[in-house]
């Protein structure tokens, strides 16, 4: 409907003011509108059209009958100019004073949007435009801009930075020292003859040297020997760390090498695994006397007290969809890492033009053999996004067997079939003998099953290692979220007998820390005579906190067929708690009953002592006992709390920054009692302010937060809660932290005398820049009547500027403001920082957009 232009209809319409908002910049309070006695909103198109710029790129004119709008090409992706033609019946329309409202919902008939809403309790329209404002055009230039300016200047920092030669690297420092004592049982201790024990003495060094990690450890007494050494660069290249000295041969396969390699590597893991059917053997580097947990699927399966420095796991996958995790506790039963253990590694796909390497060179160092005549490298390539290629060279001795084979995978996704589809396939061929092998793989993903088939083959050495001379396993299992199952069959033939197993296990979450197993099995044999039988096994497991508990129920139905129980309850030492226990028993008919039990006290973080007890050993009772004591060498009288010698310190101070300048100056004052933590370590400062923190842990965001809820602090001083501080083994920094004062800006920009209406559209494309001594520091938008307030703002020369967006030309009196806010022990109030337009000017704009894509 549409109204003439008479005094009648028009008292029937009344002013109004809304906010507007158009696309994601443009925004306007007290937008004038009409209004109805029924709730209608009527926009002014022309003014519309003028408020989003769009007057230089449209043609708006209306006749008896229509409404006719043409909008350039420019406004859009494709470049087409967009001509409109609407009958002003279907538009409901008011017309007087020569202008035209539109009702707001009616906008969408006419100009191009993706969506308009009108949202009631906070009397704001909102519209989605489809086509591109002049403003978004604008701020796409200044984005740019900027993104390239930022990129050259990131571009020359990068230069600067020297990667063999990190600012906390050095040629040489003193380091950290530990000393260890431990003994088994302290009764050994005043045996005679070959039955003494008096224990062990160790220690263990790491320092800086040559700008790498160093680490060594020697037995002091009763072996004498130097039990590991290495030298490591973990920056040069990426991804990957240079160790000279002790490493792990990293990999899957069923070539495992069985110790360290000592002499020099390329690699990026620490730790190795070992795959052979369905046993999984997982070995890595823990400190000694630290506890290492082995997870399946969320579950404790396994647990070590670490007597050297490292562990060794062998689990039995229940099936392939097994996850496993390595967490590792020190001696107080502090969580010092967690890492998820890739069972598949050396299986990973690469993307096209990726490549990835490994190598080892050296000899074993638990071996007989001195000479450096131990190799092992690997290099994968991606041919494809979804064809991967790798080569292995294994020319290793271990146990007197030789191993001299290359190992060629290829590894191949089909990614245009309806289901997921994964392949490998391993070769295997032996330089020294006439060894062969064969793995063939295949994955895939059926609506919620997963499938799973491989086939193994082996000759000579290599299935006399592996005891099969060809292997089959077939797998489907499925997750329900609480519930998940799956049936497998296996077939293996080694040395003219054959050996089948049917298997189907199920597993339910009753509760996140309760989980049960049932796991039923036939095995069948095929040798000079057949014989077969059934297995059957129920597991419970409980985990919370620091609590472990299972129970198992296992019976193999053979001719001789026995039941087995076994249960096993465990606390962990906590961060918290002073004391461990185990408690594990175990009955079937033929052992009859078997009981052990562990108790472990820690007196102070440097010393404990334990009981154990095991029925099945001739001496059943021991006592035994440790020390451990770690020495900064640069501070050697100073507080030291660490466990492990790679770990560093944090030493600093907090005060009041009157200036700013992130330096603690002789006139500014300390802050006395402030809280100050990383992880379990927590400290106050002392009357200079200062403090000092240890046990932190190398190449992690180490989270230093501050807590200045126990003193009262001026609410002009700005706080820093949160500190992340990264450390390199054996190190320490120091670091200044300032309370710095802060204080506010206040002023208004000042207009002509204009409109109200011009007033109110001009704000809406003001933003005032700030820059802090000749740098970006923050930009913010006036309020509706031109009033800023800039809070937050730390001493230093500040520099004010009016970045006008519209399509106007303004004249400032003063293009920009200067304000020094000064030092102080609290922050301070400037205002009447005021910005005066003394006249406003059209501006042609121009009329080609040469972006398209903001």
């Amino acid at each position: 409907m549409a109204f003439s232009d008479t005094k009648s209809e028009e008292n029937k319409y009344f002013e109004n003011m809304i906010t507007i908002k158009v696309g994601r910049y443009l925004k306007q309070e007290f937008y004038e509108v009409r209004s109805d006695l029924s709730g209608g909103i009527y926009i002014d198109i022309r003014d519309f059209l003028e408020f989003t710029e769009l007057t230089e790129y449209t043609n708006f004119t209306t006749d008896g009958k229509n409404i006719n709008l043409s909008m350039k090409g420019c406004l859009f992706s494709d470049k087409k100019e967009k001509n409109i033609k609407i009958d002003k019946k279907e538009l409901n329309i008011l017309e007087f004073e020569g202008k035209t409202y539109i009702e707001k919902e009616d906008l969408a008939k006419l100009l191009p949007l993706k969506s308009i809403k009108w949202i009631e309790e906070r009397y704001t329209l909102e519209i989605s435009p489809s086509f591109n404002l002049p403003i978004e055009y604008r701020l796409s230039v200044k984005r740019r801009k900027k993104m390239l300016e930022g990129e050259k200047n990131k571009n020359k920092s990068t230069q600067k930075i020297d990667m063999f030669m990190k600012e906390d690297r050095k040629i040489f420092n003193l380091g950290m020292l530990k000393m260890r004592y431990d003994i088994n049982d302290i009764g050994d201790f005043f045996k005679n003859g070959d039955a003494r024990n008096r224990g062990d003495v160790e220690i263990e060094y790491s320092s800086q040297l040559f700008y790498g990690d160093f680490n060594m450890r020697q037995n002091l007494y009763s072996t004498g020997k130097m039990e590991e050494i290495s030298l490591k660069y973990p920056y040069i290249f990426k991804g990957k760390t240079i160790t000279i000295g002790d490493n792990y041969i990293t990999g899957n396969d069923i070539l495992g090498y069985d110790n360290k390699i000592r002499g020099i590597s390329i690699s990026e893991n620490s730790y190795s695994i070992k795959r052979s059917g369905r046993d999984i053997t997982i070995r890595g580097e823990a400190p000694k006397n630290s506890t290492v947990e082995i997870y399946q699927n969320g579950k404790v399966a396994d647990y070590q007290r670490i007597d050297g420095n490292s562990y060794e796991f062998t689990i039995e996958m229940r099936n392939q969809s097994d996850k496993f995790k390595i967490k590792i506790y020190d001696r107080n039963g502090v969580l010092t890492e967690e890492k998820n253990i890739n069972i598949m590694e050396g299986n990973n796909f690469l993307t096209k033009g990726k490549w990835d390497y490994n190598l080892f060179y050296g000899k074993n160092p638990n071996g007989k053999n001195d000479a450096y005549d131990d190799m092992k490298y690997d290099i994968s390539y991606g041919i494809t996004n979804n064809l991967t290629y790798a080569f292995d060279y294994y020319d290793t001795k271990n146990e007197k067997k030789l191993y001299r084979y290359g190992k060629h995978r290829i590894g191949y996704r089909f990614s245009n079939l309806p289901v997921p589809l994964l392949t490998n396939f391993s070769y295997y061929d032996s330089f020294e003998d006439a060894s062969k092998g064969y793995i063939a793989e295949v994955r895939t993903k059926l609506f919620s099953y997963k499938l799973y088939y491989t086939y193994e083959r082996y000759s000579d050495i290599l299935a006399t290692d592996e005891k099969k001379d060809s292997y089959h396993e077939a797998e489907i299992s499925r997750d329900y979220g609480k519930f998940d199952y799956f049936i497998r069959f296996m077939k293996k033939y080694y040395m003219e007998k054959t050996e089948e197993k049917y298997e189907i296990g199920l597993s339910y979450d009753i509760t996140k820390d309760l989980k049960v197993d049932l796991d039923f099995g036939k095995i069948l044999k095929n040798g000079k005579r057949r014989n077969s039988n059934y297995t059957k096994e129920v597991g419970v497991d409980y985990d919370r906190g620091d609590y472990t508990y299972s129970l198992g129920v296992g019976c193999n139905d053979s001719s001789d067929a026995k039941w087995k129980y076994k249960g096993r309850m465990r606390k962990r030492m906590g961060k918290d708690s002073k004391y461990s226990y185990k408690i594990e028993v175990e009955y079937n008919k033929k052992n009859f009953f078997t009981f052990g039990v562990g108790f472990e006290y820690k007196f102070n973080d440097f010393f404990k002592m334990d009981y154990n007890y095991d029925s099945e050993k001739t001496n059943k009772h021991s006592v035994g006992g440790s020390f451990e004591k770690v020495v900064n060498l640069k501070t050697p009288l100073a507080l030291n709390k660490s466990k492990d010698p790679d770990n560093g310190y944090v030493e600093g101070v907090i005060f009041i920054d009157k200036n700013g300048n992130g330096k603690k100056e002789v006139d500014e004052i300390p802050l006395e009692g402030i809280g100050v933590e990383i992880s379990r370590n927590k400290i106050k400062t002392n009357e200079k302010g200062e403090f000092h923190l240890s046990n932190i842990s190398p190449y992690r965001n180490n989270k230093l937060i501050c807590n200045y809820s126990e003193t009262i602090i001026d609410p002009t001083l700005k706080v820093e809660d949160l500190k992340e501080i990264e450390l390199i083994p054996a190190t320490g920094k120091k670091i200044e932290i300032g309370v710095v004062p802060v204080s506010i800006i206040m002023g208004s920009i000042i207009l002509p005398n204009i409109d109200r209406k011009k007033i109110n559209r001009f704000f809406s494309y003001v933003e005032i820049k700030v820059e802090k001594d000749g740098i970006y520091y923050d930009s913010i938008f006036p309020e509706y009547d031109g009033l800023f307030v800039i809070q937050d703002l730390k001493p230093g020369k500040y520099s004010l500027k009016i970045n006008y967006l519209g399509n106007k030309k303004i004249i400032l009196e003063k293009d920009t403001l200067e304000v020094v806010i000064k030092s102080g022990e609290i922050g301070d109030f400037y205002d009447g920082v005021d910005f005066k337009v003394s006249e406003i000017k059209d501006k042609k704009l121009k009329t080609v957009f040469y972006d398209s894509n903001f």
